[in-house]
């Protein structure tokens, strides 16, 4: 299991931080989400490559790069 820090963008609420989560948690190697909203920064333990972590996070209207 490894753990990748991903910086985010375009969150304005806990609404924006939930659908993150569940996205993700869609993703069926993902086993933790962790998601600061004051400093968009989120903590993902999974197996799943940092590019699908990214593409899932885009596929659903936010931005998302490796921190």
């Amino acid at each position: 299991m490894s753990v990748t820090q991903l910086q985010l963008d375009g969150l304005h609420c806990n609404a924006c931080v939930n659908s993150v989560e569940k996205a993700l948690k869609t993703l069926p190697s993902v086993k933790d989400i962790k998601i600061d909203l004051a400093t968009q920064l989120a903590v993902v333990e999974s197996e799943e490559s940092a590019q699908t972590l990214i593409d899932t996070i885009e596929d659903i209207g936010f931005d998302a790069k490796e921190a």
